[in-house]
């Protein structure tokens, strides 16, 4: 009972119960100790564990999802499906696991392939299968974390990120199938909305086509990643520009003024996959691994996780005192933290003021310094010259009376 009321009124009165930490005390070190060290520790611990990125590719068929796949990871990960219409009754859902290592960094990647999607006459429950599966790994997380496995490693198998891919018409609006799957879906995962083999379209009718697609989404309320959900958005900026980005995918490598590169051969020409001119394939890239990938794991966990776990957690009868005390608990953490910040802020910025006065007044002392020594230089030179001119009047004065004496 004093355990289920401590829970229930958590962050909501000031209380010193058994379970608060004490306050800290601040103190100055009189020599360094190593703390400074904690931030590589923690990162060369952290590479002994795998990290786990799942990724789910959504969208009709012959978009060419399985060839990007494998252009993104440089590595042939999903094999060409080959499904005759007898297959294609239902929606699969292929999730694959690969373990990629670079530089001592291990991740865990799971692809997870929808085959069947929007193949059949009827779509009405193309969605379903992706949903179910969707919220199955949240309900299978929130069950370990009940359970003793939250005291230990939780095996994370929830959809950080899922690539929708969008037929290249070039005309002005989405297909009713890609408005009623994205209005779906977005509040559930983040969704990353692709133009599949963008090399059927002209540079004018893709900026045309991404325009209309973005008009839709802010008609339809479809929120999108990363515009709608990210929160590291100090390198979004330019990434931005090219959503939805119009993307092309090739096994093959051809050769460009003497290097091989990833491309398609044309009789008119070579479009090549890694060049900004051609497509946004590089731009999707640097926002799925090397920027922004484990922003898309933390906001998976902190927003669609937290929201389902929520709805569960109001569905099973629990108080809502307990979602309650929850969420100002985690209101007053935020309020401290920035709190905490802007303190911090402003005490930098005190010592960098600090700072900048004694730097001003150690260059007005300087400078009164060299100014004192320059006066008293130049009364040295004075003296000096003055004693020079009077020593050239003895000497002639000299020199006269010895020339009278010898006349």
């Amino acid at each position: 009972m004093p355990l289920e009321y401590a829970l229930q009124f958590r962050g909501r009165y000031p209380d010193p119960g058994p379970w608060k930490l004490p306050r800290s005390i601040p103190v100055r070190l009189s020599e360094e100790l190593g703390i400074s060290d904690l931030p590589v520790q923690r990162v060369r611990r952290s590479k002994r564990r795998p990290y786990v990125f799942n990724i789910m590719v959504a969208g009709e068929s012959g978009l060419g999802k399985t060839t990007f796949i494998n252009t993104l990871f440089n590595a042939p990960l999903v094999e060409q499906s080959q499904r005759s219409l007898s297959q294609t009754q239902t929606v699969q859902i292929n999730p694959t696991t690969y373990e990629l290592e670079e530089n001592g960094v291990t991740l865990h990647l799971t692809v997870i392939d929808t085959p069947g999607f929007g193949d059949q006459l009827n779509r009405e429950t193309n969605f379903q299968p992706i949903q179910n599966y969707i919220e199955s790994q949240y309900d299978a997380y929130l069950q370990a974390e009940r359970s003793q496995e939250m005291r230990r490693n939780i095996r994370d198998t929830r959809v950080h990120a899922l690539l929708y891919f969008i037929p290249p018409t070039g005309g002005h609006k989405l297909k009713e199938l890609d408005i009623e799957f994205l209005q779906r879906l977005c509040t559930k995962v983040n969704i990353i909305p692709v133009i599949g083999k963008a090399d059927t379209l002209t540079p004018e009718e893709a900026s045309s086509f991404k325009k209309a697609i973005l008009q839709e989404f802010e008609k339809h309320d479809i929120r999108v990643y990363p515009t709608a959900h990210a929160e590291d958005r100090e390198t979004l900026v330019d990434l931005e520009r090219y959503m939805p980005f119009a993307v092309i995918g090739s096994d093959t490598f051809v050769e460009v003024n003497g290097q091989k590169v990833r491309g398609r051969t044309y009789r008119w020409g070579v479009v090549e996959v890694e060049n900004e001119k051609h497509c946004d394939f590089i731009h999707l890239r640097n926002l799925l691994i090397s920027q922004n990938l484990q922003d898309l794991i933390e906001t998976t966990h902190s927003i669609h996780y937290a929201q389902y776990r929520s709805t569960q957690i109001r569905g099973k009868g629990r108080p809502e005192s307990f979602l309650a005390c929850d969420d100002a608990y985690d209101s007053r953490i935020e309020v401290a933290q920035r709190n905490l910040a802007d303190d911090m802020h402003r005490k930098e910025e005190a010592m960098r003021q600090m700072f900048v006065q004694k730097v001003r007044e150690k260059e007005a002392s300087l400078r009164e310094r060299e100014e004192g020594l320059s006066t008293k230089r130049q009364q040295m030179m004075d003296e000096l010259e003055k004693l020079r001119r009077q020593i050239e009047v003895e000497e002639a004065a000299i020199h006269d009376l010895q020339t009278g004496r010898r006349i």
